[in-house]
Order: structure tokens, then C-alpha cells, then sequence
């Protein structure tokens, strides 16, 4: 079957050597012909492969990201507008490759892909542009470092700050002094042993000595008899 499948996969058209063909191709026909009891004809194939197509191209795409060590402009193409979560899990790779062949549409599409399956952050780098600082300050994609005031700047960190004094209890404000840092993320501040409910990225930032003193004031006022 392996020339009706190479066909309706199109990797003839990606310039693909023989060898590789045939191992995706087996690996495609794994996965369309698995929990069928007996072996199907080629109809059967073509049909399967056009019903999971999704799937298959996702399965294509890593098995090309797997045995190809640098994808042609085409090869690369294919990838990024069809591997879906097989390109993010080598973004870093398909990101630099795109640049150095002068393709920002699959730059856009692989900060797409990024925003949809990847982790994603609430400080976007400014170097390569996908949401991808992590909280040691540094981008997962393209590998920069941004600063402290970068990332408070770009989390509007003053006015979340705010919002945490006043909304705070007394014991997570003194927990933020006592510890001398507070959490940041994209919905707001938090104390420094906030755990949230479902995965997120989360900053640690250190509090300034004005902004201890602004808990403080906000700590020892609440405590005042009315």
C-alpha cells in the first residue's frame, strides 16, 4: 500500500528520501488500521486516513521532526501548518528555522500553535514575541532573559499590587513582609504560598521597600480599633 498512502499523505511532494517515506508511512498505517479485526484494503486506508486526518498529520509531522535533522522550506511548512502539538513540542527548533529562512507566517502560526497548546505565559518575550517567559525570567522558545522591571511592567504589577492590599487578609499581608515577595500572575497578586487551582505561570517578585511599607500601612491600620 505504500504508494497509495505516500500519495494521499502528499509526501511525495515534500522531497522526502525513500527510507523516511516508508517509516512514516508504516507508522501511519499503524495507527489507522489499529482495532481492526482483519486486514483492510486499500479503500479502507485511504478512507481511515481521511477521517483522522488531524491525527495523521499531527503523526506525520513528528515522525518527520524525528527522523529529519533539518526540514527543507516545504518540509518546515508542512510541520508547522499541520503538526499541531508536534510543533510545539519542538517550537524552540521550528522557531529558529523559520527565522533563518525569513518565514514570519509560520513564525505567527507557530505563536498561535503556542498560545493554544503550549505554556502559556502571561509575559510575552520581547525578542521572538510568543507568550513564553517563565518564571526564571527567561523565554522557553528563543532562550532570552528579560529583567524584573520588564516582567512588572508587563503584568501592570503596581495596580495588581494595589489590589492585593486592599483585598488581602491581614495574615497573607504579613506573609508578603515576611517573606519579602509576593506572587504575580496574569489575574492578579498573590500571597507567597498561594497555590492555584488549575496549572498557570506564576512570578516571584521581590517587594520594593515602599511597597513593604504601603502592606504595612494597610496591615496596621486594619488593626486600629474602630
Amino acid at each position: 500500500m505504500y504508494g497509495y498512502v505516500n500519495d494521499a499523505l502528499g509526501l511525495s511532494q515534500l522531497g522526502l528520501d525513500e527510507e523516511v517515506s516508508k517509516k512514516i508511512v508504516l507508522e501511519v498505517l499503524d495507527f489507522v488500521t489499529q482495532g481492526l479485526s482483519s486486514k483492510p484494503d486499500v479503500d479502507t486506508v485511504l478512507r481511515r486516513i481521511k477521517r483522522f486526518k488531524p491525527q495523521v498529520d499531527e503523526l506525520v509531522s513528528a515522525k518527520m521532526l524525528e527522523l529529519i535533522k533539518r526540514p527543507t522550506r516545504e518540509q518546515l511548512e508542512y510541520i508547522v501548518y499541520s503538526g499541531g502539538r508536534a510543533a510545539v513540542a519542538e517550537v524552540s527548533r521550528l522557531y529558529k528555522l523559520a527565522k533563518e529562512y525569513g518565514r514570519e507566517d509560520l513564525i505567527a502560526t507557530l505563536q498561535y500553535l503556542w498560545t493554544k497548546y503550549g505554556i502559556r505565559s502571561p509575559v510575552q518575550c520581547p525578542k521572538c514575541g510568543f507568550n513564553s517567559v517563565m518564571p526564571d525570567y527567561s523565554c522557553l522558545v528563543c532562550g532570552a532573559v528579560v529583567t524584573e522591571k520588564y516582567v512588572r511592567d508587563a503584568l501592570d504589577f503596581t495596580n495588581k499590587l494595589n489590589s492585593f492590599v486592599k483585598t488581602a487578609s491581614v495574615g497573607e499581608l504579613r506573609l508578603a513582609v515576611e517573606r519579602g515577595y509576593v506572587l504575580v500572575g496574569e489575574d492578579g497578586v498573590y500571597h507567597p504560598l498561594y497555590r492555584p487551582s488549575k496549572p498557570s505561570v506564576l512570578f516571584q517578585v521581590y517587594l520594593k521597600s515602599d511597597e513593604v511599607a504601603l502592606i504595612v500601612e494597610e496591615i496596621e491600620g486594619r488593626s486600629q480599633p474602630i
